[in-house]
């Protein structure tokens, strides 16, 4: 049994009754997890030195990473160039150091290389800013005087201190010196093993690596393209042999951070460290501590079957192209034949560099290397790339930057958004004629694209499911399927895919996604009171030009909006359906200072509040509290006028045959914008104030808070549990 098997069964045992599902937020590690990954690939942030300490985070969530280290003195960013990253920022400018990884969903993990003396006022200085950072290890190379307030600190403060081996002649240059510091004191004193600046010292990495098994609490990890006076390269090509260091952490049972310290090509690394970033999740893979399985050796196409006139491997990519004198008759496809898709995440780089192509998913094979089915679209034009379209069956379905339902009829309807087009394309979603990753997530009726970790559509495909062994029969929905790659017939074109990796999902304990709010009208809401005074409507939300604290209606449809001006002025409004056990996805935004709250079988409040401004000490009224049991164990909330994702597992109170209650409420997960916030299994022990009158009862409506302030939601979804077999 490998290390994440057995995470699996202990987690599994310890959450048995609590229906929790495979989920995921955003793109991969920049919808993280904390506490779940056995490795944390982190980027030390004087990788782009050359840049701000906001542009190295805007850089790190680009390369798909949920982690950082910081490090003293680099510039926070460009509004503030006179403040630099350090434990001597004021209050003001640590919390907008804490905003910046907020609104990029990066969290800080490390802090270093940082000095720690033998003199106590200073050090306290550098733990108390870790502390309220959030920062798990220090990493410095502090004289050895020091330890005894260093040892009694780390274990006051519960955090880490990591010594860094900068090259010979530095102090800590050799491993032995580090263990004999070690010696004796708080396993919270160990290395931050820098393998890079070993090499520079000619010391063997993997050696040193032994030498200080146990001892190990993070790495700023290098691979060199020669021992001495050698450079960075991709992990991987160089002398460090990664690959040998990976398997010994591995065996050594080593949980905890690599950080990624790229010290070459300072100004264009990018490539580079998505080079290392691939490498490491492969052999996450290899080792057995991920779910992902890749399905492209970078080699040849074994496992892939196609037009070998079209495809090849070149430069460890899958290289499809066509010429006037080869050319593709029809569309063609290069399908993968070591099984299928049903409930899967799917993630995969691409390029083109002209014409047209597709990721093709739940998809049927109608004739040789022709398929029919859910297509991603590949193609180099902001705007339409990313979009889902059905090849050979229902043609066009979902445009960029929105959420559609299609009804057991066939017919499509667009029921909200998911992104703004016109601020996807301002933002460079696309690369064009660049390598750009898809992440697509299939679970049951629901479909979601992101492109380099940008949300492009949603499906809820409620059409009829499609025969799977009617090869023909392609005018439908399908839950599973093959998977294959397009050449487009036309002109000539040249398209390449790598880092091809799925991630099959365990069955759901959720039942098909169901949309509560059509994005038209509220014929299937009802109000808490006199229907006169509701100020619900329908439209787009906006903040006031006028007054930040406002919303408006600015037309069209989609979204909800409760547009109040005070405190009172409207009323609560629920569904008319009810559940019990069930997810809920939904979207919320609330202007400068506003409130209101999510009411779960209009009985248990989770709280919507503007807590932008709030550090990470939140109280029971701020966003993400279940009001009057847990307050958020961080704060992930975005700024006001943003759109902010909820994602809730709940299980109902039990009841016994004489409707006296036998089991409490539940929150079994809380997600505010990809993050928990709350552990599982939250019992809630009665209902909170401003409920729907009748008490907890086995199933109750979704109801959201309408006499507080003004809000709006969109995107609202509701996945019922499948009943117990």
């Amino acid at each position: 049994m490998n290390r994440i098997m057995k995470i699996a069964v202990v987690l599994l045992v310890a959450a048995f009754g609590a229906c929790i599902t495979d989920s995921a937020q955003g793109a991969a590690r920049s919808g993280r997890r904390f506490g779940e990954d056995v490795w944390k690939l982190s980027m030390q942030a004087y990788s782009f030195n050359r840049f701000t300490f906001e542009e190295a985070v805007a850089k790190t969530k680009a390369l798909g990473m949920g982690y950082i280290e910081a490090y003293p003195g680099q510039t926070l960013s460009v509004n503030k160039p006179n403040v630099k990253t350090d434990h001597n920022m004021s209050g003001a400018d640590r919390l907008a150091m804490k905003q910046i990884l907020r609104e990029a969903g990066i969290k800080l993990m490390n802090y270093g290389v940082v000095g720690l003396s033998n003199n106590e006022a200073e050090c306290r200085k550098v733990f108390d800013f870790a502390k309220e950072m959030g920062i798990e290890t220090i990493v410095s190379e502090p004289p050895e005087d020091a330890f005894e307030l260093i040892d009694k600190l780390c274990n006051e403060y519960a955090i880490n201190v990591a010594l860094h081996n900068h090259p010979k002649p530095s102090h800590y240059w050799d491993p032995d010196t580090v263990l004999k510091v070690c010696d004796g004191r708080s396993k919270r004193i160990g290395a931050c093993a820098d393998t890079g600046h070993w090499m520079r010292s000619e010391i063997n990495p993997l050696e040193a690596i032994k030498k200080l098994k146990g001892r190990i609490i993070s790495l700023h990890f290098k691979d060199l393209n020669e021992f001495g006076s050698g450079h960075d390269v991709i992990w991987g090509t160089g002398k460090a042999d990664a690959k040998a260091i990976l398997a010994e952490l591995n065996d050594q049972q080593f949980a905890g951070v690599f950080s990624i310290e790229y010290e070459y090509n300072w100004d264009n690394s990018m490539p580079e460290i998505a080079g290392c970033v691939s490498f490491f999740e492969r052999m996450e893979s290899e080792l057995g501590l991920s779910r992902w399985e890749w399905i492209f050796n970078g080699a040849d196409l074994t496992g892939w079957d196609g037009d070998p006139r079209l495809w090849s491997v070149k430069d460890g990519a899958i290289h499809g192209e066509t010429t006037v004198e080869n050319p593709a008759q029809g569309n063609t496809f290069l399908v993968w034949r070591d099984g299928t898709l049903g409930d899967f995440e799917l993630k995969l780089n691409f390029k083109i560099q002209n014409g047209n192509s597709g990721v093709q998913y739940r998809s049927k094979e109608f004739d040789k290397w022709r398929i029919g089915g859910y297509q991603a679209e590949v193609v180099n034009d902001p705007g339409k790339v990313g979009f889902l379209y059905h090849e050979a069956g229902r043609a066009s379905l979902v445009n960029v930057g929105d959420l559609m339902e299609i009804d057991k009829e066939g017919k499509k309807n667009v029921i909200g958004n998911v992104s703004d087009v016109k601020a996807l394309i301002a933002a460079g979603y696309y690369k064009e004629k660049d390598w750009n990753e898809y992440h697509i997530i299939g679970q049951g009726n629901q479909l979601t694209h992101y492109l380099n970790g940008y949300p492009m559509i949603q499906l809820i495909d409620n059409d009829r499911v499609s025969d799977p062994a009617d090869k023909n029969d392609r005018n439908g929905a399908a839950r599973e399927g093959l998977l294959a790659l397009q050449i487009h017939a036309g002109p000539p074109m040249v398209v390449e895919f790598k880092d091809i990796r799925i991630r099959q999902m365990r069955r759901s304990f959720y039942e098909d996604a169901q949309v509560l709010f059509n994005g038209k009208d509220l014929n299937n809401w009802a109000v808490a009171g006199d229907q006169s005074k509701s100020k619900w409507v329908v439209g787009k939300a906006a903040v006031s030009p006028d007054d930040p604290k406002k919303l408006v209606n600015a037309g069209g449809s989609g979204e909800m909006i409760n547009p109040v001006g005070e405190h009172g002025e409207s009323i609560d409004i629920y569904t008319k359906q009810t559940f019990g056990d069930c997810r809920i996805e939904l979207e919320v935004m609330v202007p400068q200072g506003s409130n209101s709250g999510i009411y779960v079988m209009g009985q248990y409040e989770v709280q919507v509040l503007d807590s932008w401004d709030r550090g990470d000490d939140l109280g029971m009224g701020d966003m993400g509290a279940i009001y009057g049991a847990s307050q958020p164990q961080v704060n992930a909330t975005r700024r006001p006028g943003q759109w902010q994702k909820y994602v809730i597992d709940f299980r109902a109170p039990r009841f016994d045959a004489a409707g006296s209650k036998t089991e409490n409420a539940r929150f079994l997960r809380v997600e505010l914008n990809g993050v928990r916030i709350h552990d599982r299994d939250l019992e809630v022990k009665g209902a909170t104030g401003g409920a729907l009158p009748g008490g907890e009862v086995a199933k109750g409506p979704l109801m959201f808070q309408g006499n507080h302030g003004p809000v709006a939601y969109r995107n609202i979804i509701v996945k019922p549990s499948r009943p117990r077999e």
